[in-house]
C-alpha cells in the first residue's frame, strides 16, 4: 500500500472546518487561553516566590552556599578539600566572643574569612577591602552604628574579645565597610589572618576541639561552606558526602534551608500537585466538553469524509490539527497574559511572605513547562472525541444521535407533561455533557467555600497569644534576641516597673520573675523520670551527644534543668493548667507550687509529671538552700510569657512573685513586665515604652501585640486574594462551560424546538423548559457540593492550613448557600436569552 502525502490536504480541511464554526472555536480559543493564563500565572508566581524566598532566606541564614560543616578541625577540613563532587569550597574561622557593651543588643560575630566566603555570606566590603594588617578589621555598617561611628574608612574600633582562655582588648582600624542585608541576623566583624593565627589558631585535631569545648569556647573552629552540583535533595547529597569521608555525628553539618528542594517534603509536593491537577481538570472539563460537542455536531460531516476514503488515523489527525492550530494561537497569548497577570498577583502575595523586594523572574523553563502542560490538557481533552470518530461507521454517522434513547416499555403510563418534567427528561438524554458542566460548577463553588473556610479557621487570638502575652511586654533585650550568647533574666528593674506602671490606660499589669536552677530527683520522682525517658526517648534525644548528656543526667547525676518562676496574678490567670483551677489566695500562702509536666500538647500531660498534685517537691533555690512546696496543680506559663527557650528535658516550678522575692532576695528585677491597655491609650503607651527603652534604660526592649496583629491580618489578606482569584477563574470556566453547553444544545435541538412550538408550546413554555434544564444542572451541582463536597472541603482545608499555629477548625457552609441564588439566576436567565433567536 502506497503512502500518500496528505499532510497539506488535512491541514486545509482543518482550517476550513474551523472557519465554518467561528463562534464555537472562539469559545474554545478562550478556554485554552484561560487555562494557559492560570498555568502561567501559577508557575511564574511560584517560581518567583521560590527565587525571592531563596534570596531572602539566604540573607537570614547568612550564606548563599548549599551546605557546610561547623566547628571542624584542620584535619577534617583538609579531608573535605579532597572531595571532587563539591565546588566553591571556602571557610571562615571563629575568633571568639565579643564582650563590648555597645554590641549587647545587636548580635555580632567576629571571624577571619576567605574572600569567597565573605562574598557567599553577603559580607564583602563595598568600601575598602578585607583586612590584611594585624590590627585591621572589616565591618558592616550596623557595627559602626552601635559604636556611634561614621561610615568611613580609617575609623578606630576598640574591641574586647575572649577566646575562652585569654581576653584581648585593643584598637582596630576599619579597612572595609559594607551594608548588611536587613534580613541577615548576625553582624560581622572580620579580622586579618595574622590576628587570627595569633589569638585564635585553628583547631588541629579533636584534642583541640575537646580542649576548647570544655571552656565553652569555639575560638579556632573552622566553618566550611560549599556547593553541590544541584540544589535537588541536598539532604541526600550531604549524607553521601559524609559517608564518602567517614564523617559521623561528631561533625556538625548544616544544610541551607533557603533552597526549597534541599529536602523533599511530601506534603508540599502533594499540595502543589493538587493545585496543578485542579487547574488542569478545570481546563480539561471545558475544552473536553467543547471538543465533544464539536465532534458530535459535525459527526455527519466526518461520516461523509469516511465515505470518500478518509481513514480513522487521518480523521484523528484532522481533529488534533484543529486543536494544534488553536493551541498555536491560544497558548502564546495565554502565556503573555499570564506573565502580565503575574506582575499584579505576585506583589499582593509576596509582601506578606518575604520582606525582600519580590520581582517576577522570567525563566524559559517556566514558559516551556506552561506550554507543555497546556498542550497536554488540550491533548487529553481530544482523546474521547477522537475515539468517537474512530468507532463510528459512515452509515452510523448519518443516523448518529448523541442523546441516549431509553427503550419504551410495552405498558404506557399517562404522565403529566409540563416544562419541568420535560426538562428533567431532556437532562437525562446526555449525561456526559451534563456531568462535565456540573463538575465545573462544583469546582468553583468548592473553591469559594475552601477559601472562606480557611480564613474562618484562622484564630486571631490563638496566633497573637503564641507570640505576645499582652498588649505590650518589656524585658531585657537579650530575651527577645534569640542569638544572644547570654540571656539576662532579671533585666526589668524594680525602678523600671514602677515607672512603666504609672502609664495612663493600663487595665492589667503583671511581672514574671525567673531563675535557672537544678532539680534533684529521687525516689518516686526519679522512677517516673526514668520510665518516661526510657519509654519516650525520642521526645528528648535527636543525636548521640545529646543522648550521652541526658543519660548522665538521668542515671548518674539524678537531676534535670529547671526554671523557678515567680508570677503576679495576671500571669497566674493566664497559666495553662492540666489539672483543676487553683485559687489565687490559696496559692499566695507561700506553701504551694505549680509544677510542669515533662511534655506539652498531649492528651494526658499531667500523667507525665514527675510530681503529682498533693506531693512535696524540694526546690533547690539559687542561694543553695532547699525549700519544700506542696504541688497544687500541674501546668506551665504560656510560651509568650516565659523565657522563650527550654532545655529539652526540664521541669518548671511556679510560685507567687511575693514568695519568689523572699526566697531569691538577690534578684535585681523581673524577667518580663506585661501590660494590657485600653484602646484609647495604646498608641501613646507604645510610644512612651519605645522612648523609655531607647533613652532611660537602653538595655531594655519591648514587644507589641500590634506587630503580630498586622502579621495575622496580612496572612489572612493573602489567602483571601489568592483564593478569591482562583475561585473567580474556576467560576468563569464553569459559567463558560454552562453557556457553551446551553448554546450548543439549543442549536442542536433547533428543529425539535420548532416542532414543539408548532404543536402548541408557547415561547414562554419552551424558555421555561430550557431554564429548568439549567436550574436542574445547578441543583445537582449543589447536591454534590453539600454532600460529598463537605468531606472534600474538610480534607482540603486541613491539608492547606491544618498545620498552622493559628488554626482552629470551624465548620463553614454559608458561602455555598450564598452561591445558590447567583448560579440559579445564571442558569435560569442564559437559556431564556438564547431562546428568542431560535423560535
Amino acid at each position: 500500500m502506497r503512502k500518500v502525502d496528505n499532510h497539506r490536504c488535512i491541514t486545509n480541511i482543518s482550517k476550513k472546518s474551523m472557519l465554518a464554526n467561528k463562534k464555537r472555536n472562539g469559545i474554545l480559543l478562550a478556554a485554552i487561553i484561560l487555562t494557559t493564563v492560570m498555568l502561567t500565572t501559577l508557575f511564574t508566581v511560584v517560581n518567583s516566590l521560590i527565587k525571592s524566598y531563596e534570596t531572602s532566606t539566604c540573607y537570614q541564614v547568612g550564606t548563599s552556599s548549599h551546605a557546610g560543616f561547623k566547628f571542624m578541625t584542620q584535619e577534617e577540613y583538609d579531608e573535605l578539600a579532597t572531595d571532587k563532587k563539591i565546588h566553591n569550597l571556602s571557610y571562615n574561622v571563629i575568633i571568639g566572643n565579643l564582650l563590648n557593651e555597645e554590641l549587647k543588643k545587636d548580635y555580632t560575630e567576629i571571624r577571619y574569612t576567605q574572600e569567597l566566603n565573605a562574598k557567599q555570606s553577603f559580607a564583602y566590603p563595598e568600601m575598602g577591602s578585607l583586612p590584611e594588617k594585624y590590627n585591621e578589621v572589616a565591618v558592616c555598617t550596623n557595627v559602626l552604628d552601635d559604636f556611634g561611628i561614621p561610615h568611613e574608612l580609617g575609623q578606630i574600633l576598640h574591641l574586647k574579645i575572649s577566646n575562652g582562655f585569654d581576653t584581648y582588648e585593643g584598637d582596630f582600624t576599619v579597612c572595609g565597610i559594607w551594608e548588611k542585608p536587613a534580613e541577615t541576623i548576625a553582624n560581622q566583624i572580620f579580622v586579618s589572618k595574622k590576628f587570627q593565627e595569633s589569638f585564635a589558631p585553628v583547631w588541629k585535631d579533636r584534642e583541640d576541639y575537646n580542649k576548647f569545648l570544655k571552656q565553652n569556647s569555639y575560638a579556632g573552629a573552622t566553618n566550611s561552606d560549599f556547593d553541590f552540583p544541584s540544589t535537588f535533595n541536598i539532604s541526600a547529597q550531604m549524607d553521601a558526602l559524609k559517608e564518602r569521608h567517614g564523617f559521623g555525628d561528631e561533625i556538625n553539618d548544616g544544610i541551607n534551608w533557603a533552597y526549597t528542594t534541599s529536602s523533599i517534603d511530601a506534603t508540599s509536593v502533594l499540595i502543589v500537585l493538587i493545585l496543578l491537577t485542579l487547574i488542569m481538570l478545570s481546563g480539561y472539563l471545558i475544552i473536553y466538553n467543547i471538543f465533544l460537542i464539536a465532534v458530535t455536531a459535525d459527526i455527519h460531516y466526518y461520516g461523509l469524509l469516511k465515505t470518500i476514503g478518509m481513514t480513522n488515523t487521518q480523521l484523528k489527525k484532522l481533529v488534533l490539527k484543529q486543536a494544534m492550530l488553536l493551541s498555536v494561537i491560544a497558548i502564546p497569548v495565554g502565556m503573555i497574559l499570564g506573565y502580565v497577570l503575574s506582575h499584579i498577583v505576585l506583589p499582593l502575595i509576596a509582601e506578606n511572605i518575604t520582606s525582600e523586594a519580590c520581582k517576577v523572574y522570567s525563566n524559559p523553563f517556566v514558559f516551556l513547562s506552561c506550554a507543555v502542560f497546556a498542550w497536554v490538557t488540550v491533548r487529553i481533552s481530544c482523546a474521547k472525541p477522537c475515539r468517537i470518530i474512530k468507532k463510528i461507521s459512515p452509515v452510523e454517522a448519518v443516523e448518529f444521535n448523541d442523546c441516549q434513547v431509553e427503550k419504551l416499555s410495552q405498558r404506557k403510563k399517562a404522565k403529566k407533561v409540563n416544562p419541568f418534567s420535560m426538562a428533567w427528561e431532556n437532562l437525562k438524554r446526555n449525561k456526559k455533557r451534563s456531568t462535565a458542566v456540573i463538575l465545573s460548577m462544583v469546582l468553583s463553588i468548592l473553591m469559594i467555600n475552601v477559601t472562606v473556610s480557611i480564613v474562618s479557621c484562622f484564630d486571631e487570638d490563638k496566633y497573637i497569644s503564641t507570640f505576645a502575652g499582652s498588649d505590650i511586654s518589656v524585658a531585657d533585650a537579650t530575651l527577645y534576641n534569640s542569638h544572644s550568647l547570654e540571656t539576662v533574666l532579671d533585666g526589668v528593674t524594680f525602678q523600671d516597673m514602677e515607672a512603666l506602671e504609672k502609664m495612663d490606660g493600663i487595665t492589667e499589669c503583671g511581672a514574671i520573675y525567673m531563675s535557672e536552677i537544678q532539680q534533684k530527683v529521687d525516689g518516686t520522682s526519679w522512677e517516673r523520670l526514668k520510665r518516661i525517658y526510657e519509654e519516650h526517648n525520642d521526645w528528648f534525644v535527636s543525636e548521640q551527644d545529646q543522648k550521652n548528656w541526658f543519660d548522665s543526667l538521668v542515671y548518674d547525676q539524678k537531676q534535670i534543668d529547671a526554671h523557678l518562676y515567680g508570677v503576679d496574678k495576671m500571669i497566674f490567670d493566664a497559666m495553662e493548667l492540666d489539672t483543676e483551677v487553683v485559687d489565687w489566695d490559696t496559692f499566695c500562702s507561700g506553701d504551694y507550687a505549680i509544677v510542669s509536666s515533662m511534655t506539652e500538647g498531649r492528651s494526658n500531660d499531667s500523667g507525665f509529671a514527675l510530681y503529682q498534685v498533693g506531693e512535696k517537691i524540694p526546690v533547690e533555690l539559687p542561694s543553695g538552700k532547699v525549700k519544700e512546696y506542696e504541688v497544687i496543680a500541674i501546668g506551665d506559663v504560656p510560651y509568650s510569657m516565659g523565657p522563650k527557650h527550654s532545655h529539652g528535658m526540664d521541669v518548671y516550678v511556679t510560685i507567687p512573685s511575693e514568695e519568689y522575692r523572699k526566697v531569691v532576695p538577690d534578684s535585681k528585677g523581673a524577667m518580663q513586665l506585661l501590660m494590657n491597655l485600653d484602646k484609647e491609650h495604646l498608641q501613646e503607651a507604645e510610644s512612651y515604652v519605645e522612648q523609655y527603652c531607647e533613652t532611660v534604660n537602653e538595655d531594655l526592649d519591648y514587644q507589641s501585640r500590634d506587630v503580630y496583629l498586622k502579621e495575622f491580618k496580612d496572612t489572612v489578606r493573602m489567602f483571601l486574594i489568592v483564593g478569591s482569584a482562583l475561585s473567580a477563574i474556576l467560576a468563569l470556566i464553569g459559567i463558560m462551560n454552562f453557556i457553551n453547553l446551553t448554546y450548543t444544545s439549543i442549536h442542536e435541538r433547533n428543529q425539535e424546538l420548532k416542532v414543539l412550538w408548532s404543536v402548541g408550546m408557547t415561547k414562554n413554555q419552551i424558555a421555561s423548559m430550557l431554564s429548568f434544564e439549567g436550574i436542574l444542572r445547578m441543583c445537582l451541582a449543589f447536591v454534590f457540593v453539600l454532600s460529598i463536597g463537605q468531606l472534600l472541603n474538610y480534607l482540603i482545608v486541613y491539608a492547606i492550613a491544618g498545620g498552622t499555629i493559628m488554626f482552629t477548625y470551624h465548620y463553614v457552609v454559608w458561602p455555598m448557600f450564598a452561591c445558590i441564588p447567583v448560579f440559579l439566576l445564571i442558569a435560569a436567565s442564559v437559556p431564556r436569552l438564547m431562546t428568542g433567536k431560535i423560535v
